[in-house]
């Protein structure tokens, strides 16, 4: 049986920012399945692509929830615009702290 896949509508707000090399219309193609339950085939039907394709999208959307989609307890989510090296220094910071969570 296959486990169907699902986010509550917080966290899909959360990952968002991480699919912005989607179309805008694929990402709401993408929160359908994930959140709303909507099934794959649906989609592709809708899109006219294969199931595949749409099972690939929402794929690469599950894989960026696992891979940082999840916060700890009394953490927030900022979404700001920097310049790269101050960004690589924030994202440093997040990595280090994440890391020290998990020891």
């Amino acid at each position: 049986m296959t486990v169907r896949k699902r986010l509550t509508p917080a966290e899909f707000d959360f990952i968002r920012p991480h699919l912005e090399r989607q179309k805008e219309e694929n990402i709401e193609h993408i929160r359908r399945v994930l959140v709303d339950g909507v099934k794959q085939r649906a989609v592709a039907t809708e899109l006219r692509m294969t199931e595949q394709g749409v099972s690939a999208m929402v794929a690469r959307a599950w894989r960026t929830h696992v891979e940082s989609g999840s916060r700890p307890d009394g953490w927030r989510a900022v979404n700001v615009a920097l310049p790269d090296n101050v960004a690589d220094v924030v994202e440093e910071m997040a990595d280090i702290a994440r890391r020290r969570l998990l020891k």
